[in-house]
């Protein structure tokens, strides 16, 4: 369920009437673009208003352009608009905006996916994280790219995000290694929190997956020992919850290094890595900053009945706090269990899972939570038309409308508002 930011734009255009989405018959030029259909409307079409009036080339040479338009020629069904960065084609798509420009309506619609808060949101239910684990996203779950871990090194071998269905255990991805023997690692420059495992004694775990033997294993490294565990057997099959790869280790109580490290040691080999833990020592938050909730406070916790159950039904747990750092605590939950938090955050246009103002970019709603995006979009729009750049008349036409659509606001989010996920009443 997702929406892209242009037909949000086009949704707009048509609850506004400000729509009209056509072909050029003929060939024009920089500042001409030309289409019969136009023949059918006034020249004042254009010219009759006191806002500025533009057009959006949408495919061709100059796709995304936008101009100005002064005028309209219905005898030959010609609009004439500042230059384009060249001859506008016959067979090219364009839009026309008598209101608002395109650029005008997507920062209004990019403004209201925010201010649609909390009527709608984006839901979030996370299992990624593991009560008790020192690592930062040992699910493997937050990369800059798809083939760059955000909190993790990787050296010689080659990366992937993986979301084939088989090939990930925890949570929605798995980290693919191949190519060329190397490793990944985390480090204290990776993630502060693993400075206070010195002088502890700790368990490395991961679930693997690998298709050649002596190829996939993990290692504990304090600066001057390595503790390796064994090997992946190689049978391209996973490792089960109950045996996966694991070495234990002391770290010195003055270490020069504290490095977890997943070794792909064979060239030949395409080794996958999920769930990974460090486990050991008193542990009693997991941080969740890195979640995107809403001032990191979430409507729900819970655990896993027992340690790599991995079903239901799940335990609510009613003691636990959060800190203004985005770390939960947890009161009397032991190490090594998975959680699920769940709670919401405001909205906004993504592309590849980042904040972009492309057009292509999506919004995670559809129909008809789409119609209190438009809304808000639109008094957005009429609250900048409020100036003194028109005459007090047209103001007035504008509050007018102003309150007309704050009104359709108010019906739109009681019959499509989006409902939260229930909250945890706390104890204590």
């Amino acid at each position: 369920m997702s929406t892209t930011l242009e037909n949000c734009m086009l949704e707009l255009s048509r609850q506004t009437g400000d729509y009209w989405v056509s072909t050029t018959t003929s060939a024009g030029s920089s500042e001409a673009i030309v289409d019969t259909a136009m023949i059918a409307k006034a020249n004042d079409w254009i010219s009759d208003a006191p806002q500025e009036m533009y057009d959006r080339i949408t495919s061709g040479t100059y796709d995304e352009e936008e101009r100005k338009i002064s005028s309209l020629d219905n005898t030959t069904g010609t609009l004439t608009p500042l230059a384009h960065g060249g001859t506008i084609a016959s067979g090219v798509t364009y839009e026309v905006h008598r209101l608002w420009s395109a650029s005008e309506k997507r920062r209004a619609l990019i403004y209201a996916a925010r201010r649609s808060y909390p009527y709608l949101f984006n839901r979030i239910k996370d299992e990624s994280k593991v009560s008790g684990n020192w690592l930062k996203d040992g699910s493997f779950e937050v990369w800059t790219s798809s083939s760059a871990l955000t909190h993790w090194t990787t050296s010689a071998s080659t990366i992937a995000q993986t979301t084939t269905a088989g090939l990930f255990k925890h949570g929605n991805t798995s980290c693919k290694i191949s190519t060329a023997a190397g490793y990944i690692e985390q480090t204290i420059s990776n993630w502060d929190d693993l400075k206070k495992l010195a002088g502890k004694t700790v368990t490395f775990t991961a679930q693997g997956h690998c298709d050649a033997a002596n190829c996939l294993r993990l290692a504990i490294y304090d600066g001057t020992t390595t503790t390796y565990s064994d090997y992946h057997d190689g049978d391209s099959g996973w490792t089960t919850n109950s045996d996966p790869l694991s070495v234990t280790a002391t770290i010195q109580n003055s270490p020069t290094a504290v490095t977890f490290r997943i070794y792909h040691a064979s060239a030949v080999g395409t080794s996958y890595v999920d769930d990974a833990r460090v486990i050991g020592g008193i542990n009693d938050k997991v941080y969740i900053g890195d979640l995107n909730l809403e001032q990191d406070a979430p409507h729900s916790v819970s655990a896993e009945r027992s340690s790599y159950s991995n079903g239901e039904p799940w335990i609510r747990l009613h003691e636990y706090t959060v800190d203004n750092e985005g770390y939960l605590y947890i009161s009397g939950l032991a190490n090594g269990y998975t959680l699920r938090i769940e709670g919401i955050a405001p909205l906004d246009f993504l592309a590849s899972g980042v904040s972009s103002t492309s057009w292509a970019a999506t919004i995670d709603i559809d129909s008809p939570q789409t119609d209190i995006l438009v809304a808000e979009a639109v008094m957005y729009l009429y609250i900048q038309m409020i100036s003194p750049n028109y005459t007090s008349g047209e103001r007035d036409t504008f509050a007018q409308m102003l309150q007309y659509w704050e009104n359709e606001l108010a019906e739109r989010r009681a019959k499509f508002g989006m409902i939260a996920p229930q909250g945890t009443v706390k104890r204590g």
